[in-house]
Parts: C-alpha cells; sequence; structure tokens
C-alpha cells in the first residue's frame, strides 16, 4: 500500500506528463518565432504550480504569459487592455474572464465561475478547478507555440 508521500509523489509525477503532453500535442509550428522571455518564466512557474496542484495560480499564470506574449512579441502594445489585444478569440476571452473572477472579488452572491460546491467546501472547489487550469494550460501553449496573435 502507498503512503500518503507517494501517492503525493505518483500524483505530481502523472500532472508533470500531462504538463509535457500538452505541450507537446500544442506543437511547435513556427520555431522561427520569437517568444517572450517573460512568458517563458512564468511557463516555469506554471508548470510548478500545476505539479502542486495550485489551479488557481495556474489559471492566472497562464492569462499573464499569454499576456506578456502578446505585449513583447505579438503587438508591443504596452497601453491597450487585454480584450482589446485579443480581439474575439473566445478562449482568450474565457481565460481573461475566468483571471478576472480569480483576481477582483466580486460581492457575496454574485454568481461565480470559480464556486462549484458549497463555499464551506473549500478543498472540493479547488479540486473542481483543475478542468480549467488544464483548459488554461492548453491555451498558452496553443497561442505563445501555435497560434500567435490570430
Amino acid at each position: 500500500m502507498l503512503e500518503r508521500a507517494d501517492l503525493e509523489v505518483s500524483l505530481r509525477a502523472e500532472r508533470d506528463r500531462w504538463f509535457s503532453l500538452a505541450f507537446t500535442e500544442a506543437g511547435r509550428k513556427h520555431r522561427d518565432r520569437c517568444y517572450s522571455t517573460s512568458a517563458l518564466l512564468y511557463e516555469i512557474d506554471i508548470r510548478l504550480a500545476f505539479c502542486a496542484g495550485a489551479w488557481l495560480s495556474v489559471i492566472v499564470l497562464a492569462a499573464a504569459a499569454i499576456e506578456a506574449q502578446f505585449r513583447h512579441v505579438y503587438t508591443e502594445d504596452y497601453d491597450s487592455k487585454a480584450i482589446v489585444l485579443y480581439g474575439e478569440n473566445d478562449e482568450l476571452r474565457w481565460l481573461r474572464e475566468l483571471r478576472n473572477a480569480i483576481l477582483h472579488v466580486s460581492k457575496p452572491g454574485t454568481k461565480s465561475s470559480l464556486w462549484k460546491h458549497a463555499p464551506n467546501d473549500l478543498q472540493a472547489c479547488q479540486n473542481a478547478l483543475e478542468p480549467e487550469a488544464k483548459r488554461a494550460v492548453s491555451i498558452m501553449f496553443r497561442t505563445i507555440y501555435v497560434s500567435g496573435a490570430t
């Protein structure tokens, strides 16, 4: 029977494999493309947060990495709001709105995409954000390494 520490190591290894696979699946169609060094640094922290199961951090950092890539490489626009930079991209809009829900607290009782369980079950709410974190990572990889500023 595995001890708790062994289970945590196994879970981290499984998450690390998922992260690597998500990167590989995104592919790197533009090997000659420039990359924001800030975005690449964020990516390191995103991987660490992902492997630890820190879903809110993953989401916020993925949004930050995409914004850095847009500002430093795709647009050289350091003034416009992200909504303007991203245009009509539905995935980037979803991620920006989720990031905003995390960073900008709303009044109690306001509908939120963060609370998937009763507020008294914080761990269940946190655990339920794993699919959103995975989606954020996939969007980040596709935006930075594949699709660019489209």
